[in-house]
């Protein structure tokens, strides 16, 4: 089966390259031949996305909504005095503050350690109307992908590692794909199987009792975002006994053994070393998030396509992408420079190979019962596993080595950059 390309899409996937002043610096993500190219039916496909070094989303965007390491309920500093000007009439007005995304689990990573990726905060669900937070329907529509989504995937096992357990993950995805008016994914179909870091479905690991380092949220986010692009897929839930890298190094190489054509990892760490044999997988695309402006790992072993971030918007009927300014672009340290890199700037390994929506202000909508339910999450925990769900729509031939893929099937930005 051919595989083809969303050739006019960028933000369907921007490459953030690391310094990269020229060189590649967006691709398509693998599309779906079924419909017109990034287009969905009733939707326009998204306008190409500039190169980071020339389009940034705060250029005009409003600015990034703020983030804090506190869960919920954690007790916050007390609040300064506003001031006055001597003589004035009336208070100083001040914006109304507004809602604070929190990690989803503690950030920074202690060493040996890695820290999932998402940010989040709790968000009434509203209409699937290309508003934020982004339903299940609008980002297929975004990424062109609505045929395709009702057509392939099945019998396509999609893995998501994470850390520690969830003990409502199956009842928390039924509430999101019930809303969402996708089919029922079931541990009792055999559509929704979750493991422990060995492959085993018994016994399971305990959420954290740590609340200052829950996964619960970044679990509910990777299972909703891969059923959201690819409802057809089985789900495949592994479980690392803790967010120790070689803890989820083992949940990768047990998703590898039980079948998964694609792995999700929305985690990551400061680079250490150039060993990533728990992530190089023959034949199976494996994703793992970008993180900030520093080469993180898993993302920068050769064979991840590290996804970066960007700003999902529609507007005047279309959907618009553009680099988010906090979605991951470095040089690594560690690893070499694959042969398929045509990235110039970094004299090593560069990252991001491939972005989707990540700036929490343009952020989707997830449920997880124990965070408040209806939910608003972004960060390139997000864009990770949306992702690695494109990748199981598309033949197997598109998975061998999924990041080569992706750099020799891009093309070069627009000369004026942007949209």
């Amino acid at each position: 089966m051919r595989a083809f390309i969303l050739s006019a899409v960028v933000a369907v996937a921007a490459i953030l390259c690391a310094g990269c002043n020229g060189g590649l610096q967006q691709t398509a993500l693998p599309g779906m031949g079924s419909q017109p190219v990034g287009q969905a039916p009733g939707a326009q496909a998204p306008e190409s996305s500039a190169a980071p070094e020339t389009s940034d989303s705060s250029s005009d965007q409003p600015d990034e909504p703020p983030v804090t390491s506190a869960r919920p309920g954690a007790p916050q500093p007390a609040a300064r005095p506003s001031m006055s000007t001597p003589g004035a009439h009336s208070p100083q007005r001040h914006p109304p503050a507004r809602p604070v995304f929190h990690n989803a689990c503690a950030q920074p990573a202690s060493p040996g350690s890695r820290a999932c990726a998402s940010l989040v905060r709790v968000q009434a669900r509203r209409a699937c109307s290309k508003t934020a937070p982004y339903c299940a329907s609008d980002l297929q529509a975004a990424y062109g992908v609505a045929q395709a989504a009702r057509a392939r995937g099945r019998g396509v096992v999609v893995a998501v590692v994470d850390a520690y357990g969830y003990p409502s993950a199956a009842s928390d995805l039924a509430a999101y794909r019930g809303s969402m008016g996708l089919a029922a994914c079931l541990q009792s179909s055999g559509c929704l199987k979750i493991v422990n870091q060995s492959g085993r479905t018994s016994p399971l690991p305990k959420p954290n009792a740590d609340p200052s380092d829950d996964w619960r949220a970044e679990e509910a986010v990777d299972l909703q975002m891969v059923s959201a692009l690819c409802p057809n897929c089985r789900l495949l839930l592994v479980q690392a006994n803790s967010d120790r890298d070689t803890d989820l190094a083992a949940g990768v190489n047990a998703a590898a053994a039980l079948g998964a054509a694609a792995i999700s990892n929305s985690y990551g760490s400061d680079e250490s070393n150039a060993a990533d044999a728990a992530y190089a997988h023959a034949g199976r695309a494996v994703t793992a998030s970008a993180g900030d402006a520093a080469a993180h790992q898993p993302c920068s072993y050769a064979g991840v396509v590290c996804v970066g971030g960007t700003t999902l918007t529609a507007a005047s009927g279309r959907w618009v992408e553009r680099a988010w300014r906090s979605g991951g672009s470095a040089c690594s340290e560690y690893v070499a420079r694959p042969s398929w890199q045509r990235a110039r700037g970094c004299a090593m390994r560069s990252v991001a190979d491939v972005s989707a929506v990540a700036d929490p202000s343009t952020g989707v909508a997830f449920y997880e019962s124990a965070g408040g339910g209806w939910q608003q999450a972004g960060g390139t925990g997000v864009s990770a596993p949306i992702v690695a769900a494109l990748f199981a729509l598309e033949p197997s031939a598109v998975r061998a080595n999924a990041p080569a893929w992706l750099w020799r099937h891009g093309r070069k930005p627009p000369k004026m950059g942007g949209t």
